[in-house]
């Protein structure tokens, strides 16, 4: 390593160690790491409203190699040399040469500033970073090095035992840093590292947090995880955040949420993320599995689908939710607005009937009305009050005869023995069509090829390849699916934004190539906890090099 005189290059490498550890690592990584969240909770103080562990493997990293278009590779290649530049501009240093040989996996957390030093973030909180040492004689060479240069002035002082040095660069904010359980703890904040010290040397952890030891226990369950994320204290973090961050997008508000855990890795599909969360069974009560049996009312041309149980009682608890929620409360009002505006009250002619499964899908079809826009939409509803659905659907075939702008001819069509009340443009074909699929099981269609494909679809979702490789390792039984057929979504990407005069980036385009599916779904494990799963099916690199 050069000496450069007049730049704070090694204050600023021991933030940017660590910094580029949730930037860089997010992207892709060349480091090993030697710790585990477990050890790495034992460092963060009790009071930390959040943490993220970041795992250093360069072997786990480089899987994601195999994945992605050229170009998306390259974008990739370009953000991991941006952040690099960024983070070692002004240090002189060679990160591979300097940096990579000593450190290990890598833990964010944020811990509520000290009343008396000035807050580093918007939420009066401070940033601690844990770096786990992999190498200890490369680390003490590191800070040998540190201590001999004259630009900066090093002030050592004792914290309980431990030696806590600052470091202050010639302009700009002083860094604090020690070594705590083979660890190296950093902050802006000098009490933030001291915390850090406190919680290895009395009961108050991150692991004595409500909730947290749970979360962190959890960890293991993904296998080939890179990264976990702990919000222990959800609603006491989240409202806050909401309040303090109103200009920025923030984590929703949701009553009867304790906590959640996020952990995503890789494996040979592509990327896999797990959220796991704690719940108050009385604010959120648990419902039983679908069937799934509703899929097999759609096609296999359907693209992207979401369904489950219970669309009625979801807007109930919406609705009781909003009682302490202005924002949600204003929304709400909104659509019965809407609602109301054609003579239709939501909460009892639209959902008050929706007690038993349902499906939304959107179906590939470049015939009739969908000709030019090459997709159409469908949803089934089972429900137990088939008279308070038919008094629905009574009301919506008035709005077309009354409110539709422009002339329409409704009237009955017989597909394969099921009665469709259809509405037609004249010399167009069908705009929307609706019927019974049996005593129970009622579907609304846009497009008059969708109407028959859902009245009787040749081969159902379900025997769909794509639709089976989506879901086929997702937890089962459960409580619905999310499914995008990326490759066919994207294919209408790429028309649509010429119809609607808007461009897509190549950048972006090459991302969207390079996923080919995504599926997610959730189950209850037990009375308070909720497991929900995504896949994201991404494209080999080797693969695309031969189309």
């Amino acid at each position: 390593m050069s000496a450069k005189p007049n730049v704070n290059r090694w204050a600023i490498a021991v933030v940017a160690a660590v910094g580029m550890a949730g930037g860089y690592l997010y992207w892709r990584s060349t480091w090993v790491g030697s710790s585990n969240p477990l050890e790495s909770a034992k460092v963060i103080p009790q009071d930390a409203l959040m943490a993220a562990y970041v795992v250093t493997d360069e072997h786990q990293w480089s899987k994601l190699d195999e994945f992605g278009t050229p170009g998306a590779q390259a974008a990739i290649a370009r953000t991991v040399a941006n952040l690099e530049a960024d983070f070692l501009a002004q240090t002189n240093l060679d990160y591979k040469k300097d940096l990579q040989p000593w450190i290990g996996n890598v833990t964010l957390a944020i811990v509520p500033s000290s009343g008396t030093e000035v807050a580093t973030t918007h939420l009066n909180s401070d940033l601690l970073l844990i770096v786990g040492i992999k190498n200890p004689f490369r680390a003490w060479w590191f800070a040998r090095n540190l201590k001999s240069q004259s630009e900066l002035t090093l002030n050592e002082f004792n914290y309980k035992g431990v030696t806590v040095s600052q470091i202050v660069p010639p302009h700009g904010i002083p860094a604090y840093q020690a070594k705590v359980n083979n660890k190296l703890v950093i902050s802006q904040q000098r009490r933030a590292v001291e915390k850090a010290i406190d919680a290895t040397t009395s009961d108050s952890s991150f692991l004595m947090k409500s909730g947290a030891k749970e979360l962190v226990g959890q960890s293991t369950k993904l296998d080939n995880a890179l990264i976990h994320f702990y919000l222990p204290d959800y609603s006491q973090t989240v409202a806050p955040m909401g309040n303090r961050m109103s200009d920025r997008p923030s984590l929703p508000q949701v009553e009867g949420v304790n906590s959640v855990l996020l952990s995503a890795g890789l494996d040979q599909q592509g990327m896999r993320v797990r959220f796991l969360t704690e719940v108050d069974p009385q604010s959120i009560p648990q419902y039983p599995p679908v069937s799934n049996q509703l899929l097999n009312r759609f096609p296999a041309e359907t693209i992207a689908l979401v369904n489950g149980h219970g669309m009625g009682r979801s807007w109930s608890t919406l609705v009781a939710q909003s009682q302490a929620q202005p924002e949600l409360q204003a929304i709400l009002i909104a659509i019965r607005q809407m609602f109301a505006s054609v003579n239709l009250d939501v909460d009892r002619e639209v959902f008050g009937w929706m007690d038993g499964e349902f499906g939304f899908g959107l179906i590939s079809s470049n015939q009739g009305l969908l000709g030019q826009l090459g997709f159409g939409g469908a949803v089934v509803f089972e429900t137990s009050d088939r008279p308070a659905a038919e008094a629905m659907l009574q009301k919506l075939d008035a709005i077309g005869r009354n409110v539709v702008p422009f002339p329409l001819a409704i009237a009955q069509r017989n597909v394969s023995g099921i009665n469709v009340q259809e509405w037609k443009i004249p010399l167009q074909g069908a705009l929307l069509g609706h019927g019974w699929l049996d005593d129970n099981s009622v579907f609304i269609a846009f497009g008059g090829p969708i109407v028959d494909a859902i009245a009787t679809p040749a081969t159902s979702l379900q025997d769909n390849p794509t639709f089976q490789e989506m879901v086929g390792s997702l937890p089962n039984p459960n409580h619905g699916y999310l499914y995008l057929d990326m490759e066919q979504i994207t294919s209408l990407i790429n028309t649509l934004p010429f119809m609607m005069g808007v461009q897509i980036s190549p950048e972006a385009l090459d991302l969207l190539n390079s996923v080919r599916g995504i599926g997610g779904t959730g189950t209850w494990t037990s009375a308070t906890q909720f497991e929900s799963e995504m896949l994201f099916t991404l494209r080999k690199t080797k693969e695309i090099a031969t189309q």
